[in-house]
């Protein structure tokens, strides 16, 4: 009996659970901002992504717990003023991707992203 209450207890959990577990880089534009948090201009730039069982890992950004759904990953962190502090928003079919962050350094990143093609060493084509 008790075999079969866990084999029920954990059933649930193989068929809805969706963990995801993905390295990407992602390649865009960066806007910089002067000193007084204007636009001064936009430059490429290359985001390194790591999303590990729905959490974002990043050096700079952080670790965040992200909502996924089948169309979209994303994040919203607001400031006590109600405007967004930290936001990203990658769409799940097209690769793009936009960081917006408004804490102490403003930064703002539009691009796409993809999957780094590393081959397999055991693959022999």
């Amino acid at each position: 009996m008790k075999k079969l209450l866990a084999l029920l207890f954990l059933i649930p959990n193989f068929s809805f659970s969706e963990v995801i577990h993905v390295d990407l880089i992602c390649e865009g534009e960066s806007v910089l901002f002067c000193d007084n948090s204007k636009k001064c201009g936009v430059e490429p730039a290359v985001e390194i992504i790591k999303i590990a069982g729905n959490t974002l890992v990043h050096k700079i950004h952080g670790k965040h717990f992200l909502e996924v759904d089948k169309n979209t990953v994303s994040f919203k962190d607001f400031d006590t003023d109600g405007s967004i502090g930290f936001s990203l928003n990658i769409n799940r079919k097209t690769g793009n991707i936009e960081i917006i962050r408004r804490w102490n350094k403003p930064y703002h990143f539009i691009g796409v992203c993809q999957q780094p093609q590393i081959k397999n060493p055991y693959d022999p084509t």
